[in-house]
């Protein structure tokens, strides 16, 4: 049995599984010393049977009604780990190459992306009144992240992180528990999309609330510079718009159709179950 330092963990439904599959793949096609659990919500048993075909990988079912987005449940995924380091990636994201030594956690520091301020002003053009800069996180964001918290009392942190990739170390569990319980709060259960188009605050769901806590609750961690976007050989690929690859290839996406297709055909040379 394989004895790894470090999990990479996801979550999907049925309808990502193809998402799950490929990233599961990539990262045994580039021999990445993990292991792999993919929580599943109300996964059919086929389901459970076809990802676990992929070596050291491990299906935790859990049958929900919650109507919420499964990005709202990335937590669980990420307390379904035992090691030391562990992963998030999104159920469409893949690696492009041998990314293992960038899985880390520099001095014990929390790796996420920020967005810079071009981008910033893209995720938040709606939301923006006279008086806000440009880039920024809109003041009226602010002002309920703050109310929200009632922790500190001036912002941490300038632009808004992505959540669909980041590393963290047992250390941090108490802050991802954090993030579960926040969500719980300002996440209505009628929020049923990885938007919540009505919400000022909490547009971008489980985005939103973690920025919440990294701009106004002491209990943040420190955040190290994220490294699976620098290499362009070894990269963390996100298909983070619709359609996906499995239900259709965008121009977008193209740049990746023979990769995805020599992940296909290295599973079927390895006796790997495909969807």
């Amino acid at each position: 049995m394989s004895d790894y330092q470090k999990t990479v963990v996801t979550a999907c439904d049925h309808n990502y599984l193809w998402g799950a599959m490929l990233l599961g793949l990539s990262l045994r096609y580039y021999q990445i010393p993990c292991y792999y659990h993919v929580v599943g919500f109300n996964l059919p048993a086929m389901d459970v049977r076809i990802l676990e075909s992929i070596p050291d990988t491990k299906v935790i079912r859990i049958t929900s009604d919650d109507p919420r987005s499964v990005c709202t449940q990335k937590p669980v995924a990420i307390l379904s780990a035992q090691t030391q380091l562990i992963i998030w990636m999104d159920s469409d994201c893949v690696v492009t190459g041998d990314v293992d030594r960038y899985l880390i956690a520099p001095e014990g520091k929390f790796q996420i992306r920020f967005r810079d301020k071009s981008e910033n002003s893209g995720v938040f053009r709606n939301f923006y009144k006279p008086g806000d800069a440009f880039g920024s996180i809109p003041k009226q964001v602010l002002d309920i992240w703050q109310r929200d918290l009632s922790d500190l009392s001036a912002p941490r942190i300038e632009t808004n992180c992505q959540t669909n990739c980041f590393v963290l170390t047992r250390e941090h569990i108490p802050f991802i528990e954090f993030w579960k319980e926040q969500m719980e709060k300002v996440i209505p259960l009628d929020t049923l999309g990885v938007y919540a188009r009505n919400s000022i605050a909490y547009a971008m769901t489980d985005e939103s609330v973690i920025n919440s806590l990294f701009a106004f609750s002491s209990k943040a961690p420190e955040t190290s510079t994220y490294m699976l976007d620098k290499d362009p050989q070894a990269y963390c690929a996100h298909f983070g718009l619709k359609p996906k690859p499995w239900q259709h290839w965008t121009l977008q996406a193209l740049v990746h159709y023979d990769f995805i297709f020599d992940l296909l055909n290295w599973a079927k040379i390895n006796k790997i179950s495909l969807p």
